[in-house]
């Protein structure tokens, strides 16, 4: 008899400090969430590189499949569905499942434009919108040429890439292209000093 007791005194207990546990997590996920939300992700130097890549080559498989024109609507549809789909599984590949949570949730929080943040001249303004415009120009040169295959385009796109952020170089200060550069992958430092 003193045995069952016992057995359900430690089961309550159990049970109250479980259901007491359980609790405090619940109660402390929104914040933890909300933290989480406006804090960058951690990302390691590799994990930086390879996500740019990433982007990068879907960016521009995709644009060779949206003017590819020997694709039906719906071949293209559901190329670009295809192509967002492994893109997808790559990049969850090399984030944490908090990691990627975390982009989600900065990526809706990034509405804003760039210009003001960056304190940008109507100088500055007017030859980024120039840079803009060329750049798109030479992109649909590229994509709209049968005559290449899709590495050769893709090549040449990476090298149009490689141009503009050349170009605008020269239309920004140095401080600007600090806080772009900031701005688009985060700085440890500047987190820091707000913690």
């Amino acid at each position: 008899m003193r045995t069952n007791w016992m057995k359900t005194a430690v089961l309550l207990l159990g049970m109250s400090l479980s259901g007491t546990a359980l609790l405090a997590q619940a109660t402390a996920a929104p914040e933890t969430t909300a933290q989480n939300a406006t804090q960058r992700p951690q990302l390691s130097a590799e994990q930086k590189e390879q996500l740019g890549e990433m982007r990068a080559n879907a960016r521009d498989q995709a644009a060779i499949i949206r003017n590819d024109q020997s694709l039906t609507a719906e071949q293209k549809r559901a190329k670009l569905k295809a192509l967002r789909a492994s893109t997808r599984e790559q990049m969850k590949s090399v984030l944490t499942p908090d990691q990627q949570k975390s982009f989600a949730a900065r990526r809706e929080a990034r509405k804003s434009h760039m210009d003001a943040k960056l304190g940008l001249t109507a100088d500055q303004k007017s030859k980024m919108k120039e840079l803009r415009a060329s750049t798109h120009q030479q992109r649909q040169a590229v994509l709209t040429n049968s005559a290449l295959s899709n590495e050769q385009k893709q090549a040449q796109l990476a090298q149009i890439r490689q141009t503009s952020k050349a170009q605008l170089a020269t239309i920004l200060t140095p401080d600007q292209l600090a806080q772009l550069k900031q701005m688009r992958m985060g700085s440890r430092h500047h987190e820091h000093a707000q913690m």
